[in-house]
Formats: structure tokens, C-alpha cells, sequence
């Protein structure tokens, strides 16, 4: 078994790579990221908001971007998340929790990849023009524009997540899109029955399909709710992984540093982001206490995720 000095070893040379964040950006958490070896981050800069907002959101990413270059970059590729590593800095996807950005106009998605924004869920909570969110009374599944924006983004090398989406909508877009989507930030319905949380069904479909599955640190979906430890998120990682192998499962936290609980902002997002958040290298360090091997904490941590955008993005 490695010790908690290997672990730590192995975590600082690893890529680690967040599947998906939604902090309130400030220097001082792009200050955490660097400090806590963080290579690569999936960050929200999309969620209600239509085509004019969104572009408002990118506009302010890109001046963080030049603001605050010491610390962050922009990834448009796999090989800029490398680079980022290299240089000792934070390589920052941009991404979207809903494809409200795009309104009713498939030609938007093109404008917002060309921008950065390199992974898209296809719906949030509730219904828009593609499908359903999980707490639709309703999901009828993935509709017919749905399919074409499903087609638009395998084209053009758009991840398609479904974390929030409804499980009916979910199984139409895992069975009918041509590159395998991912379930960024999710955790299993198997280890605590929560609509939010996945069935092992769908686990096991998107799995087939090469797709990728992130787990959320989002303690109440978490099986001992807000007692769960480190611990219990690495089991919960070997969950999924003895579901689908660990060629296809990563780290999603769904953090949302710097947001009060409660907030207006928290209330905005129907109070339904994570917290539980542990210090990055005490993870690899629970990584080894369970048994893992150098080379599945090294995949986990964060070359999984690369791997499964390379295929995304035609790289």
C-alpha cells in the first residue's frame, strides 16, 4: 500500500483535472487552485442566462484571463490543459450548465465553441428546447431540436453533459449522439436513491457507449449525507468504477466556493451545488489508504477526463 508521502508524491507530478465548478471567481480562489495543484478546471460560465448574457460571461472571462495570466489560461485543447501543468498554472475550460445560451439558434453553438466553450449540458433542472431537467414533472425526453443540437455539438467537438438532465432524456441522448457524452458532476442513485443522483442503469449505458462519468463531492447525495467523509467519496468512486471500469470515471466536484449558503445566488441555482470539498491532496492520500495503485490514482486524478476530451475534441 502506497504511504500518505507517495500519495502526495504522486498527486503533485499528476494531472488533476475538476470536471465542473461553480465558485464565485476571485483571484484568491484561482490563488487556491495554483497553491492546491489543480491542473485543469471545467468552469461554469453558463446556467439560465440567454444568447446576450452569455456572451457578457465569456467577455468577463476572457479579462480574468489577461488579468490574471500569472495563474490561469484558457484551454481550448487537451494539449493547453498540459501545458498549463508545465507552466505551473491552471488551465480553465469554459463551460455551460444548460444550452439556454443558444436560445432557438443552432448556428449560436459554433460562436461559443469558436469563444471557448468547450462543454455544454444539454439541459438544467428543468425543460428547454432539447429536453427535460431532472425535476420536470414531465421528461417527454429528447425532442426534436434536442437531436439537432446533440448532432451540431458532436460535429463541432462540443462535450455534451448530462448531470442535470432527466433520466428519459438522458437514455435518448446517451443512445442517440455519435460521441459519447459524460455525466460530469453526478453521484449514484445505487448508493443513495436521490433523482438527482444516477441509476446504475444509466451509469452502465453511458459506460458502454465510451462515455465518462465525474463524481460530485455533493455531501447531502452523498450516502452518509453531510457526515460523508474523504473516505466515503473514494468508495464511491470504486463504486462507479466497479460499474464501468477505471478507464471512465473522474473527479466533477461541483464546487461552489465563495457562495453563501443561503444566498441569493444559491437560491438562483435552486440550492443545488456542492460543498463538500476536500483539500486536493488529501484526496490521493484516501486514494491509497483504499488499495488504489499508483496508475489508478494518476487516471482518476485526472488523465481519464484528458483521454475522454481528446476524443471529444478530435485531438
Amino acid at each position: 500500500m502506497l504511504s500518505e508521502s507517495e500519495a502526495q508524491q504522486i498527486y503533485r507530478s499528476a494531472i488533476h483535472f475538476d470536471g465542473l465548478n461553480i465558485a464565485n471567481w476571485s483571484r484568491d480562489i484561482f490563488e487556491a487552485w495554483n497553491k492546491g495543484g489543480i491542473t485543469g478546471v471545467s468552469c461554469t460560465c453558463g446556467l439560465w442566462e440567454g444568447f446576450r448574457q452569455s456572451i457578457a460571461n465569456v467577455v468577463q472571462w476572457k479579462k480574468w484571463f489577461e488579468e490574471h495570466s500569472d495563474l490561469i489560461v484558457q484551454a481550448h485543447t487537451v494539449v493547453d490543459i498540459r501545458q498549463a501543468k508545465k507552466d505551473g498554472k491552471t488551465a480553465v475550460l469554459l463551460s455551460w450548465q444548460n444550452t439556454a445560451g443558444i436560445e432557438d439558434q443552432l448556428d449560436y453553438l459554433r460562436i461559443f465553441r469558436d469563444l471557448g466553450v468547450r462543454k455544454m449540458q444539454l439541459t438544467y433542472n428543468t425543460q428547454n428546447y432539447s429536453g427535460a431537467g431532472y425535476t420536470e414533472l414531465n421528461d417527454s425526453g429528447l425532442t426534436g431540436f434536442g437531436r439537432e443540437v446533440v448532432d451540431e455539438m458532436s460535429k463541432l467537438g462540443i462535450v455534451l453533459d448530462l448531470s442535470h438532465v432527466g433520466p428519459r432524456t438522458s437514455e435518448d441522448a446517451i443512445n442517440y449522439s455519435s460521441k459519447p457524452p459524460c455525466f460530469s458532476h453526478v453521484l449514484p442513485a445505487g448508493l443513495k436513491d436521490h433523482p438527482r443522483n444516477k441509476s446504475d442503469y444509466l451509469i452502465k449505458l453511458i459506460g458502454s457507449k465510451g462515455g465518462f462519468v465525474g463524481l460530485s463531492q455533493f455531501g447531502p447525495h452523498m450516502a452518509k449525507g453531510n457526515d460523508s467523509t474523504i473516505d466515503d467519496y473514494v468508495a464511491a468512486l470504486d463504486y462507479v468504477i466497479d460499474l464501468i471500469g477505471e478507464d471512465l470515471v473522474g473527479v466533477g466536484s461541483d464546487s461552489s466556493e465563495g457562495h453563501g449558503r443561503p444566498s441569493e445566488f444559491m437560491a438562483w441555482c435552486n440550492k443545488d451545488k456542492g460543498y463538500a470539498r476536500p483539500e486536493r491532496g488529501k484526496l490521493a492520500e484516501a486514494m491509497a489508504r483504499a488499495g488504489w495503485s499508483e496508475t489508478k490514482m494518476r487516471k482518476v486524478l485526472g488523465e481519464n477526463w484528458l483521454n475522454y476530451l481528446e476524443k471529444i475534441f478530435d485531438e
